[in-house]
């Protein structure tokens, strides 16, 4: 054996107290022989050698110096390795050594350096939100553990160490832990000029080492490519990431033509790009969806004459005040600024006027307000609201954090325009700060997702001929035996979407109305339950959804926790989850003690806002001080926020399910990364934006199911036109059904009477079967028809704020038809539901009727069907104009709902004439004999 590789040996299995004794009695050199053999770049093997030589010399200096430093021992490291990633970071976040310094020298061993950066890698994969950047910059500037990453790479890629390969998983894990910690430094923006140094050295061994077999290896292949990528990046390209990771409108961007912008933003193709490409692509898009409603009213805003001409919302509030919170330390939550809504008013009189009531109480916390000293907006300061106290915004205050401001210097107590952005921004934001913690090739389904991978695997965690229980029922799902269990309540369709959905890692299942999509849903996840060792992570997009899925699946598991806004059933109430109900003595000690630590640290910081708004003088430097303390506390809150996660922590990961909306998904991704959930399952996926379903999935995620249907309702969009126009309210579902991965699709209906669905198959769906239950529907009673379109030509009316429509005669026509079904057929309000595409008239509805009525938009009736539906269609003009009513999706959802009667009434020559949709349902109607002048009432004549 070499001496090198003799001496390597001794460094990777002895104590660092044994190698300090080992260097004082066998290294001996001349010092000045040696002097300048420490250089920055190594390009061969004869300067390697030499580079070793001079970290030898280093470490024999410095364990002849004798330096005393507290340290964790080799073996107290080995044991931290063996714990569960959190309680890694906890430990040492609170372990009486400061892990973070002082801990390597040049004078350690082999193995301690690799014990030392598995750690940091275990650490900082948490992406702990608040600790991350801590944790990058502690990084950035340990020198004298980068330096023995130099020392390590030096020795990895020599073939006079290839002994230490020997163990290959653990040198990949090695190699792994390089290219992770070091691209997460880069994706920061941490990179110092020792990092670049490092990365160079690196870089150049990788090339110039003589161990060809090594270097050749994906593991190490993988490391170059990202040394590469990092040293790419120029001055220019990290100010150009800078500003693509800002999600806060600049002055400037108010005043851009949102139709330029979108035209921009259109085009990259989101189809055969790289990652990075593709995540900017998401990021315009969330972007772009935010923004235009608001240049659209900052542009409306600059342009009126007079506040009184301005559109109805958002509500514009006039002389509003920036106001200190003079009582911090008893405040609640400790706020630091608010807006006081009635500002120079506030002498006059501390009551808020009760016509501003409705205005601030519809002001959420995460809304983002937009304030300004005139309708010109020189100037502009954005802040997200933090608090809204139900007491506070009775007296008119709204708790604030300051996040932008442009061209304005002290912003206490003067006169501001302010008004909320149109599109609520706490999802956008949550979203969009995920998406920027991918790195530029790391991106979960990656091959299903961006490469338009059509051949799909199965889940990495299942074994070859995997056997599954379901109710305690053994069976197995392959490609050669596959057999129900007969427990299982599936027709074929939904069985053969069910076995592949439990054998492919990435899945789609379309689902008609009325096919049973929940029904599959809820076997499937009890499937996975019984064998699955894993939080099954379920998310829809809406909560009535979530509520709905969680009632049915509570008959089987109560071990459900959901997150988000609290539930309205009592019955699934107890699955809430809230901090209190945490039980303590299952959370790590560690955790506690971190809690304490951070708490103080919050504290103290906050007092120092506290005196510097005492002294502050009203000077810019001395607000710019106050800018910098303020944020100081932000930052120690979003530490304890995580903290509050981690408690949750504790109770989820032994829960079967953790359920939320996808909005709630993207600020709870930590929590997921915590519990390395392996199966995440979309509900409602095609009505989730693209970038929400990539919020929710974690380096962890290993099987996902996407359940939905795309001719029903699409994403959400602030902007109708503009997602038409361009379609960026294109789902991920949706996109990929359509154009490369097809999935299941389940046929058999069980909502809609068989004429009912006449309408829909084959208009929207090549195939859909009725099951025998619904031809025993008993008739609608009092009426001629079970369907019916009642046609008129009877004029629209646009609201006074021209943001929706409505249509008078239709109202009373409507409401005489629920009158009649509940006074003289006998049906009660639970039985019927009235509908319409429209806001306004489902307002003038419910003006209209003294009765317990069951009044909804269409779109908010997605998912659910009642026993008779009325719909109101609204549209009736002279210009020949339909709005979304030509869009086939609204059609299909508003047309599904009912299961035993449906009965409509609109203006269907003008239908028929603007949309090829509308035409096909008329020649359906006429050929039942189910559409006239008048709806068919029966009249009892006793």
């Amino acid at each position: 054996m070499s001496g090198a590789e003799s001496d390597d040996q001794d460094w990777f299995n002895k104590d660092e107290d044994e190698i300090l004794q080992s260097y004082q009695s066998k290294v001996s050199t001349d010092e000045t022989k040696n002097a300048g053999a420490g250089v920055e770049y190594i390009h061969g093997p004869t300067a390697t050698d030499g580079y070793l030589q001079q970290k030898r010399l280093e470490a024999s200096s410095e364990a002849m110096m004798g330096a005393k430093v507290k340290k964790l021992t080799t073996a107290e490291m080995r044991k931290v390795l063996k714990m569960d990633s959190l309680d890694v970071f906890l430990f040492v976040k609170t372990c009486e050594y400061d892990f973070f310094v002082g801990q390597i020298s040049a004078s350690d061993g082999l193995e301690r350096v690799i014990l030392y950066l598995r750690i940091w890698n275990i650490i900082c994969n948490l992406e702990i939100p608040g600790f991350q950047n801590e944790l990058l910059l502690n990084f950035t500037k340990n020198e004298a553990f980068l330096e023995q990453l130099r020392v390590l790479g030096t020795k990895l890629f020599r073939k006079s160490y290839r002994k230490i390969w020997k163990n290959e998983i653990e040198m990949y894990e090695i190699l792994n832990a390089i290219k992770s910690l070091l691209g997460r430094v880069h994706n920061g923006q941490f990179v110092t000029t020792k990092i670049l140094h490092v990365t160079m050295h690196l870089k150049e061994l990788v090339k110039d080492s003589d161990n060809k077999d090594i270097v050749q290896r994906s593991p190490c292949q993988e490391l170059l490519f990202e040394l590469e990528r990092i040293l790419a990046s120029k001055h220019d390209q990290l100010e150009e990431k800078l500003i693509e990771t800002e999600i806060y409108p600049s002055l400037d961007e108010l005043f851009t033509n949102s139709d330029a912008s979108t035209k921009r933003m259109i085009s990259t193709n989101s189809e055969n790009v790289e990652v990075a490409e593709y995540l900017i692509r998401q990021k315009q898009i969330l972007r772009e969806d935010f923004m235009i409603p608001l240049r659209e009213y900052v542009c409306k805003l600059r342009d009126s004459e007079s506040l009184s001409t301005m559109p109805h919302r958002p509500v514009l509030f006039a002389d509003v005040f920036i106001v200190l919170n003079s009582d911090f330390i008893n405040a609640k939550r400790h706020e630091i600024l608010f807006i006081d809504v009635l500002g120079k008013q506030r002498s006059i009189n501390s009551k808020l006027p009760r016509k501003l009531k409705p205005n601030i109480i519809e002001i959420k916390t995460g809304s983002l307000l937009l304030l300004t000293t005139s309708t010109s907006f020189e100037n502009l300061i954005l802040a997200t609201v933090t608090y809204t106290d139900k007491e506070l915004l009775d007296l008119g205050y709204i708790g604030i954090e300051i996040v932008r401001q442009y061209n304005i210097g002290t912003v206490y107590d003067r006169p501001l325009l302010m008004f909320e952005t149109p599109a609520f921004f706490e999802p956008y934001k949550n979203v969009y700060n995920y998406l920027n913690t991918y790195g530029d090739d790391e991106l979960p389904m990656k091959k299903y997702i961006v490469d338009g991978e059509e051949s799909v695997c199965q889940p990495s965690y299942l074994v070859p001929n995997q056997s599954y229980t379901y109710d305690g029922e053994r069976f197995k799902v392959t490609a050669s035996k596959s057999t129900k269990p007969k427990k299982l309540p599936l027709n074929q369709s939904q069985w053969d979407a069910f076995s592949q959905a439990l054998t492919k890692e990435f899945y789609l299942i379309q689902g008609p109305p009325g096919t049973g999509k929940t029904h599959l849903s809820v076997h499937l996840v009890r499937t996975f339950i019984e064998n699955v060792k894993t939080p099954i992570v379920l998310i829809t997009y809406t909560n009535d959804s979530l509520d709905k899925f969680l009632l049915k699946l509570s008959a089987y598991t109560s071990n459900i926790l959901r997150f988000g806004s609290q539930t309205r059933l009592p019955e699934i109430s107890k699955f809430n989850v809230q901090l209190s109900s945490t039980n303590r003595d299952i959370v790590n000690p560690h955790l506690k003690h971190l809690y304490y630590l951070i708490n103080e640290e919050f504290k103290a910081k906050f007092q120092i806002v506290q005196q510097m708004h005492a002294d502050f003088d009203g000077t810019e430097e001395s607000y710019q001080r106050l800018l910098l303390a303020q944020k100081d506390v932000r930052d120690v809150a979003e530490k304890l926020k995580s903290i509050r996660i981690m408690f949750q922590f504790y109770s989820a990961r032994k829960a079967d399910v953790i359920a939320m909306t996808s909005t709630c998904a993207a600020r709870t991704n930590f929590l997921f990364r915590l519990l390395q959930s392996k199966v995440v399952i979309f509900e409602e996926a095609a009505e989730i934006l693209e970038s929400h379903v990539l919020a929710s999935l974690t380096p962890y995620t290993e099987h996902v199911i996407l359940i939905g249907d795309h001719m029903q309702l699409q994403p959400y969009t602030s902007s109708f036109q503009h997602s038409r126009t361009h379609q960026l309210n294109i789902s991920l579902f949706e996109r990929l059904f359509v154009n490369n991965l097809k999935g299941s699709i389940l046929n058999i209906q069980y909502r809609m009477r068989p004429c009912i669905a006449e309408l829909i198959h084959p208009t929207f769906y090549a195939e859909l079967k009725n099951d025998c239950s619904v031809e025993m529907y008993p008739r609608v009673r009092n009426m001629v028809k079970d369907l019916y379109f009642y046609s008129h030509n009877e004029l629209e009316f646009q609201s006074e704020d021209e943001c929706s429509i409505y249509n008078d005669f239709e109202v009373k026509e409507i409401l005489k038809l629920a009158r009649h079904l509940i006074e003289e057929a006998a049906y009660t309000s639970d039985d019927i539901v009235i509908l319409s595409p429209y806001a306004k008239q489902v307002d003038r509805l419910k003006a209209k009727t003294t009765k317990q009525l069951n009044i909804a938009t269409v779109d908010s009736f997605q998912g659910l069907e009642a026993n008779i539906v009325l719909l109101s269609l609204v549209r009736s003009n002279t210009k020949a104009q339909i709005g979304f009513l030509k869009e086939k999706n609204r059609i299909c959802v508003a047309l599904s709902r009912a299961r035993h009667g449906m009965y409509i009434i609109g203006n269907m020559p003008l239908l028929a004439k603007s949309s090829e949709t509308w035409r096909v349902i008329d020649q359906k109607l006429k050929a039942q004999e189910a559409i006239g002048d008048t709806f068919p009432i029966i009249i009892d004549e006793k």
